[in-house]
């Protein structure tokens, strides 16, 4: 059996790993994607909480109605102004500001705000400034603070600057009542980036770890499993086709697992099973050999023809390259290729004259009658065929049929060569054994009349061969 390079069962078992892999590794990359984020987003709000901390400290919430009813700004707002720009360079912030927002429409009104950063150019707004504001994601972490008591809230921007979070933490006054916010701008741009570049290293880490595993996995799994299983699966097919010997590389395969004792199994039971063949086909052979012995007997002068036609005609299909199996079949059907003598009175079988028409008639009866008897063999196949047929001429003068040529099916041109050739070196009841040049020769002068010329003359090499005449012994 010609083993495939990737056969099917290996590639659902790749199939099955790739997307297993795949799936490990979406995971692996939501993970790591996960843990990179929530890693940034605890150092952010750590920040926002130091500098919330720190600008909380110099603000007094309670100067806020003061400024609201007069904005003029005093030394203290300069001072917390002043603060307010040293933690936008300290912390690297885009913008710091303070300022109340008033539900529902949320107007912001500023009561502090800086401009000196990176994002912006702005002038400061006047204190005491109102805007009406609305962005829907700013609003809405805005609402949270107000509405559901947040301590922290984040808000991500993207424009052509880059992508910027603005974190919004609560100003409570005296009373411990929520009256500004203090928001923070950041530029995260270098994070945004630094998350794509650690998001596609991990991807190509993955495929390149994933693409080992799977070539380490998928040669182990063939070689360990797939290549056992092959094996024991190509045996089995081939013993069913050919019912040879059983092949003992089954017993290499050591496992020590199911598959060894799988393997082990198959070949015992293909020993069972070659033995239980081989004693079929001995007791088919013998049981034709003794039915051909039966045959024989009927004529006193025949003894043993069935058996070295038998022979003969094995010996030629062996030369003319026909199978093992092949041969033994047409040694078979040579065997009983003379079994419609059974149904021809022995009076004629064993006359020493010669036969009259009608008698002669009688005789070519024998192959129909032993092509009717074969007939119900149906496990050797063409059987019939050789008893049938063996009568038939190459030039179609033969009979029952009077077929010519390749029409003649093939074992029965072969058995017709190996017929002659015993009917001239035996003694008959009409006259004596030829000699085998004399016998040589009669066939060869029947090539292409008498005889299928390939068989004929592979018949003439045998005996070439048997210089002694003992051709006959070997029945």
């Amino acid at each position: 059996m010609t083993n495939k390079a990737f056969p099917v069962i290996t590639k659902r078992v790749i199939l099955f790993i790739g997307v297993a892999g795949f799936v490990l590794c979406a995971l692996v990359i939501a993970a790591s994607y996960w843990a990179f984020n929530r890693q940034f987003r605890e150092q952010y709000d750590d920040n926002i909480r130091e500098i919330a901390a720190t600008a909380r400290a110099s603000l007094n919430p309670d100067d806020f109605a003061k400024y609201r009813a007069n904005p003029v700004p005093d030394q203290a707002y300069e001072e917390v102004l002043k603060l307010l720009q040293r933690l936008v360079d300290e912390f690297d912030l885009n913008v710091i500001y303070v300022s109340e927002v008033e539900p529902p429409d949320y107007r912001h009104i500023f009561y502090f705000y800086d401009p000196v950063g990176k994002a912006t150019k702005w002038k400061p707004y006047p204190l005491g400034y109102q805007e009406n504001y609305y962005e829907e994601g700013y609003n809405k972490t805005t609402r949270r603070v107000y509405e559901e008591g947040a301590e922290l809230v984040r808000h991500t921007i993207k424009s052509r600057s880059g992508s910027h979070i603005t974190a919004q933490v609560p100003v409570y006054d005296s009373n411990g009542k929520i009256v500004a916010l203090l928001g923070a701008q950041k530029n995260v741009q270098e994070f945004v980036d630094a998350r794509k570049s650690f998001v596609r290293n991990v991807i190509i880490m993955a495929l390149i770890f994933g693409a080992i595993f799977v070539a380490a996995f998928t040669a182990y799994f063939n070689f360990r499993f797939i290549k056992p299983i092959l094996q024991i699966t190509g045996e089995t097919n081939r013993f069913a086709t050919t019912n040879e010997n059983p092949n003992k590389g089954l017993l290499d395969i050591k496992n020590k697992d199911e598959l060894e004792t799988l393997a082990t199994s198959v070949y015992k039971m293909e020993n069972v099973v070659c033995n239980n063949i081989t004693a079929l086909t001995r007791l088919t052979i013998e049981t034709a050999e003794a039915l051909a012995s039966a045959i024989d007997a009927k004529d006193a002068y025949t003894h043993g023809h069935s058996t070295r036609v038998a022979e003969y005609s094995r010996e030629i299909a062996r030369r003319f390259g026909k199978s093992e199996e092949s041969c033994r079949n047409i040694y078979l059907s040579a065997l009983l290729h003379d079994v419609g003598k059974i149904g021809i009175p022995n009076e004629i079988i064993n006359k020493q004259d010669k036969l009259t028409p009608q008698e002669f008639e009688t005789i070519k009866q024998h192959p129909v009658i032993g092509a009717q008897i074969l007939s119900n063999i149906t496990q050797i196949p063409h059987i019939a065929d050789g008893a049938y047929y063996h009568h038939e001429r190459y030039d179609g003068k033969g009979y029952p049929v009077g077929l010519d040529g390749k029409r003649i099916p093939e074992i029965g041109r072969i058995i017709a060569v190996a017929d002659a050739y015993d009917a001239m070196t035996s003694n008959r009841s009409y006259r004596k054994q030829l000699p085998q040049d004399v016998a040589r020769k009669e066939i060869g002068q029947g090539i292409g009349t008498q005889f299928d010329p390939d068989f004929a003359r592979i018949m003439l090499q045998m005996i070439d061969e048997d210089k002694e005449f003992r051709m006959r012994e070997m029945a």
